[in-house]
């Protein structure tokens, strides 16, 4: 089976995407400024692309119009959950993040705890789709 180029797109978007979630994160992780523009683009292109794709993806599945039910599609369903999930903890993250950095302070520095399941939580969200994308489309 052909991929669709928005899915092929999404794909390798998510993987850029999730270069600079880290590097947002790493950069107020180790105490430096808080990269508010980076994370506010990064926020924009997720849910403009990304959370869209999944929009689409979700009313053709429930809508009758795949060519037949993916055998994986309980696996979706729990990545697209967890998707969801870690797009609205970065963010609420970033927001904290922002206003944290306004009083010189850095929040994934300070919470470490936090940052480390969410970078978990983000990693396996972007894992579990290039995984479903190889299982679909590729293997």
């Amino acid at each position: 089976m052909d991929a669709p180029v928005f899915s092929t797109f999404s794909a390798i978007a998510e993987v850029f995407v999730t270069a600079g979630v880290l590097y947002v994160v790493y950069t107020s992780y180790t105490r430096r400024r808080f990269e508010w523009r980076l994370a506010t683009a990064l926020i924009v292109f997720e849910f403009s692309v990304n959370m869209m794709y999944m929009i689409v993806r979700m009313r053709d599945a429930s809508g009758g119009q795949e060519p037949s039910p993916s055998p994986y599609a309980l696996l979706m369903a729990a990545h697209g959950i967890l998707s969801v999930i870690v797009f609205v903890l970065f963010v609420v993250y970033c927001y904290l993040a922002f206003v944290a950095a306004r009083h010189d302070r850095h929040l994934f520095a300070e919470h470490r705890a936090v940052t480390w399941s969410f970078v978990g939580l983000w990693l396996l969200s972007v894992g579990s789709g290039e995984v479903l994308y190889v299982l679909n489309y590729i293997a």
